[in-house]
């Protein structure tokens, strides 16, 4: 059996993105120095904080799940968990 544990991260993160007619999909970014080449988005859905809409994202790179999110009226980008296997 195997467990997986999150981490709650939160913080401002540099996002390399394909803007693809109305969808936007996430490819690498940076956190703590690393560059994270993401190789799935495995859910995508939309979230409100306020009167900014969020777009959010579960994104892995082949080992990990990560959940990314940008917002759209500021325009940033959030590493907001860490899924590790």
């Amino acid at each position: 059996m195997t467990s997986s544990r999150f981490t709650e991260i939160g913080e401002p993160v540099k996002v390399g993105a394909v803007f693809d007619k109305a969808r936007i999909f996430p490819k690498w970014f940076f956190y703590k120095g690393s560059r994270y080449k993401l190789e799935k988005v495995n859910y995508e859905w939309v979230d409100f904080r306020g009167s900014s809409r969020i777009l959010c994202y579960a994104v892995s790179d082949g080992n990990n799940l990560y959940e990314l999110s940008l917002n759209m009226k500021m325009l940033s980008w959030r590493l907001e968990k860490i899924y590790l296997e």
